[in-house]
């Protein structure tokens, strides 16, 4: 992102980016966060968002809202996205031990061959 961008304009570009990776409409983003559609608009084209916007929008988008304010959100957005992928990986095996180690070694061993 060019770093010579205002802050609403780094917002919108992540939200609209995000959107996008997404598949969401600006109209299905509105109805899942409760924001007005215009103001999703508006919020995509630079202006600032309210504190209330900013939180509806992270949350409709199942993201932290720092991921909406940094100009390297993308790198951000997929490190946590991959701390999230390990984090499950690592309950599930702790879930049941033996049979996903099992399951694992058994994996690991073929893979030997």
């Amino acid at each position: 992102m060019n770093s010579d961008k205002s802050l609403g304009e780094i917002i919108g570009d992540n939200v609209k980016r995000i959107r996008h990776e997404r598949h969401i409409t600006q109209e299905k983003l509105s109805e899942k966060s409760g924001v007005a559609v215009n103001t999703i608009r508006n919020l995509e084209k630079g202006r600032w968002p309210s504190a209330h916007t900013l939180t509806a929008i992270s949350r409709a988008l199942n993201i932290d809202a720092k991921f909406l304010l940094s100009y390297d959100s993308d790198q951000m957005y997929l490190k946590e996205e991959l701390l999230s992928k390990l984090n499950q990986a690592i309950e599930f095996i702790l879930d049941k031990p033996s049979s996903n180690l099992y399951s694992l070694n058994h994996v690991s061993d073929r893979n030997k061959k």
